[in-house]
């Protein structure tokens, strides 16, 4: 059993003194929506909220507007996702215990759901994470009050990218049932010094400073409603915008079914709760997402799966044409929205193009000595992909081919003048799979993910053969490569597989 530890600072010890606040928060609540004609989605199924995690007496009543609107749902489970405030990792930090206390009562931890995580890539059982972190606690009084006895899938989240994102929600998935729910705890913006974040220069008044905080939760909102994972994490990287939770909210975007409503109940700041503005802020904000299907993790038909699995050599030189021309753009410092290129394509193409792929783009210098096989030698000035399909085609070749050029660690960016003597090549990937022994990879057909612990690498299909090497050597150079001894992939490690479309100039 874990004890709660913030009872007693951040919401009340005693049950009484709890109970009697999260009724009258929840009753405030219910009065103000009643106050407001219900939206078309309101019958619709809740199948997720998330809810700020500050002290009750600051969000307190922000978080009651979203946990209200779960009386009238049949819940058998909630799978709980909250950031790490103070120890950084990465994947999905577990708990060993069977249950949480909470001054209302306890939880059960569904152990059944954690053991098969245990199993998967970025789990890992870390009790230190939730011996110090607040954010998946300040949701229990709450969710043991609304929902009463329901079994807990708790999960700390840590730093992920995309394609880690992909793996994690598919994992979850495969979990997910009927009567689950997922609760996402997340402060949104943590506005001045003391969050170091102060993006706005000097605000005439703290009026205008609030206008511009609210102004920019909305627009994260915004990239919530996108239903994209990717797109929220650009939204995040472009604003450096301080949401503590934005991973778990990511990775719920990859859960949610595409037919998703993603609606804002309630909005407010710490600033709200105090006399005197102290030039920090932080936003909390009540959100709900329902849907017509009743499980979260729906697949719809179609969704992530490839509506043809091998393009056309026509389909190819036209990713060609817009790898090109996102390159020349960029480095003209025109910043196209890759949409644009859209306009450029049939109308069958722009439906392939939108579908989700794996894509690494690789660019090399032009050479005019040939290799004694006739071809002309290919010296490498850049290669950057996703290894998931975690981004339209379209988006994820013109995005790749712009980090080639201008992201990839091993070279210094692509000067415009350089760019008419590069060469572009497209890999276009099918979606990665599970295989129980590293021998069932077929050099030169399969490109290979190597997962071991926390350490990761690739290989595209061509690198192998490109180097020469047997099926042993290549996966001691893929354990080299993730930073592991030579013979490490020889024991306890894992691999997928997949196969490349590879198109060039």
């Amino acid at each position: 059993m874990r004890q709660p530890r913030f009872a007693g600072t951040w919401y009340p010890s005693q049950s009484k003194k709890l109970d009697d606040d999260l009724s009258h928060y929840l009753q405030l609540a219910k009065a103000k929506s009643n106050q407001h004609p219900k939206s078309p989605s309101d019958p619709h199924h809740v199948l997720a909220i998330i809810c700020p995690h500050a002290g009750y007496m600051f969000s307190g009543q922000t978080a009651a507007f979203a946990y209200e609107r779960l009386k009238t749902g049949k819940y058998k489970r909630v799978f709980l996702l909250g950031p790490s405030h103070h120890i950084a990792f990465k994947g999905i930090a577990l708990p060993s215990e069977n249950a949480f206390a909470t001054p209302l009562g306890d939880l059960q931890i569904d152990r059944t759901v954690l053991q098969e995580f245990l199993r998967q890539p970025y789990f890992h059982e870390m009790d230190n994470v939730f011996d110090c972190e607040h954010s998946l606690e300040m949701q229990l009084p709450w969710i043991r009050k609304t929902l009463g006895e329901i079994k807990l899938v708790p999960l700390a989240v840590g730093m992920v990218n995309n394609d880690e994102i992909t793996q994690i929600a598919d994992t979850i998935k495969t979990e997910l049932a009927e009567g689950d729910l997922i609760v996402v705890s997340s402060d949104f913006t943590h506005y001045g010094p003391r969050f170091d974040y102060q993006p706005f220069g000097q605000p005439r008044s703290q009026e205008e400073l609030q206008a511009q905080i609210k102004d920019l939760d909305l627009k994260a909102l915004n990239s919530l409603q996108t239903l994209d994972s990717g797109s929220l994490l650009d939204f995040y990287e472009s604003t450096r915008d301080t949401i503590c939770g934005i991973y778990p909210c990511a990775i719920l975007l990859s859960l949610l079914p595409r037919n998703t409503n993603i609606d804002l109940l309630d909005y407010a700041t710490s600033q709200d709760m105090q006399r005197d503005f102290d030039g920090n802020s932080v936003s909390y904000m009540a959100i709900v997402c329902t849907s017509t299907d009743k499980k979260v993790g729906t697949i719809e038909k179609g969704e992530n799966q490839q509506r043809s699995s091998n393009l056309s050599q026509a389909d190819g030189q036209a990713l060609l044409k817009i790898a090109k021309l996102s390159l020349r753009d960029y480095l003209l410092g025109h910043k196209k929205d890759p949409v644009e290129y859209a306009q450029l394509l049939t109308s069958d193409e722009r439906l392939r193009f939108m579908d989700k792929r794996g894509v690494f783009v690789t660019l090399y210098k032009k050479s005019s000595t040939k290799t004694d096989h006739g071809r002309y030698h290919k010296e490498l000035r850049g290669c950057i992909g996703y290894i998931y399909p975690n981004k339209p085609l379209l988006l994820a070749v013109s995005q790749n081919t712009i980090n080639a050029a201008c992201s990839d660690p091993r070279f210094n960016p692509v000067s415009l003048n350089e760019a008419d003597h590069l060469t572009i090549e497209i890999s276009v990937l099918t979606k990665p799979r599970t295989i129980a022994n590293w021998q069932e990879i077929k050099l030169g057909q399969d490109g290979i993910v190597l997962r071991k612990g926390r350490s990761q690498s690739v290989f595209l299909p061509k690198v192998a053969i490109e180097f020469g090497w047997d099926l042993p050597q290549t996966l001691s150079q893929l354990s080299l490569k993730a930073g592991l001894s030579v013979y490490d992939w020889q024991e306890n490690a894992q691999f997928e597989i997949f196969q490349s479309q590879s198109f060039s100039e």
